[in-house]
């Protein structure tokens, strides 16, 4: 029998919870050793709701031989510093997205972490799920050509009126982009590869909030709206809002010289991937003999034949919605039991950083960034591939 990666995790708020149940019940390559957090109270409650041998402080935890890999589960202001310790205590680094708020605190953990050959790598693991898997597959097999453009967008009220806790969302290190864009940053490079530069505005719809009752004036802004190109050639869209009350805007659809494919939402595992096939309705309507009206009329009745929902050949939660979230943390415990490369990235984590960081450039000077940093697109999941299991 494999044994099971001691891992430790330090922050234990409204994220937390989903990350110990799966990794308490669901994942069975790691072992969660211990739990730390700021106010000891919460650290005590999630050790007992969970059945964790121990809270205690960060120092405690970091000092713990037995702890291999540290979950940063803290607010995004807080990420270098907790993670620069984690590091320097010898201990391989997951944290919750963003891994810095800066580019050049995350280039600096990486170096830290290449220098006692540890792993460094940020959330989202989402693009590990059957949804962008597939996506992936589609891409790669060369079922819509060569990717010439895509639309990435998160649109929304804003997270005060859910979220338990929502006023760090629009302090510095919060908005729609460091937020949610990182789901969608890091499966457009997972999908197409490093970004060449970025041109950005934003813009702040509402910048007086109701936060738990007060009215707040935003740090950030809270619509971001860009056009990039990418290494690969592809050019698009990406619009990050707190500012929308509807859309029907796509979350994410890639566009090839053969067809398109509408991939889930990236901020999900799961989800229907649907290919559309150009070279079919280009293949209907070249059949037409009758004069131009009627290759029109050909063209588009057809629209709808040329669509086909993918077969989805990966590993898929039954629940369409499951929120699968330590999935990344358990490729990296089997990444260390195996002697193998994690799928997931410091190099990808870092350029995520950076484009964040772009964003907010482009708009504050009104010009193009260019990419400093590069990466590679991470292997792609087996097919046959089963971590997660429903027990």
């Amino acid at each position: 029998m494999m044994r099971k990666v001691g891992l430790g995790i330090i922050g234990c708020g409204t994220i937390a919870d989903v990350y110990m149940t799966n990794l308490t019940q669901h994942f069975d390559q790691v072992e969660v050793l211990a739990v730390a957090d700021l106010f000891a109270e919460k650290a005590k409650a999630a050790a007992e709701k969970f059945g964790i041998r121990k809270a205690c402080t960060v120092e405690e935890l970091l000092q713990d031989p037995e702890i291999e890999i540290v979950l940063d589960l803290t607010i995004p202001a807080a990420h270098y510093s907790v993670n620069k310790q984690v590091l320097e205590a010898g201990k391989h680094l997951y944290c919750e997205k963003p891994l810095a708020l800066k580019y050049a605190e995350a280039e600096e953990l990486v170096r830290i972490a290449r220098e006692k050959d540890l792993m460094c790598v940020s959330a989202p693991d989402t693009f590990l799920g059957a949804g962008i898997q597939e996506s992936r597959d589609v891409i790669d097999s060369g079922r819509i050509g060569s990717p010439v453009g895509f639309t990435a967008n998160m649109t929304c009220a804003g997270h005060e009126l859910w979220h338990p806790n929502p006023g760090f969302y629009y302090k510095n290190g919060g908005g729609p982009m460091f937020d949610m864009g990182p789901y969608y940053l890091t499966a457009l490079i997972y999908l197409l590869g490093p970004i060449r530069r970025i041109s950005c505005f934003t813009a702040s719809g509402r910048p007086v909030r109701n936060i738990l009752g007060t009215e707040t004036e935003t740090e950030v802004p809270t619509t971001y709206t860009a056009i990039m190109e990418f290494v690969c050639g592809a050019i698009g869209t990406m619009t990050m809002s707190f500012d929308h009350w509807d859309t029907s805007l796509p979350c994410l659809e890639v566009y090839g010289t053969k067809g398109s494919v509408y991939c889930p939402d990236p901020d999900s595992f799961n989800g229907p991937v649907t290919v559309y096939d150009g070279q079919k309705l280009k293949g209907i309507v070249d059949a037409v003999t009758a004069p131009h009206p009627a290759k029109i009329i050909a063209m588009v009745t057809n629209q709808g034949s040329c669509k086909e929902e993918a077969k989805m050949e990966f590993a898929e939660n039954p629940e369409h919605r499951a929120n699968m979230r330590g999935l990344g943390v358990t490729d990296m415990a089997e990444a260390l039991l195996d002697g193998r490369k994690s799928r997931m990235s410091a190099e990808i984590s870092v350029h995520v950083v950076e484009a964040l960081n772009a964003f907010e450039e482009s708009a504050r000077t009104g010009e193009a960034y260019v990419m400093k940093s590069t990466c590679e697109r991470t292997e792609p999941m087996g097919k046959d591939w089963a971590l997660w299991e429903i027990r």
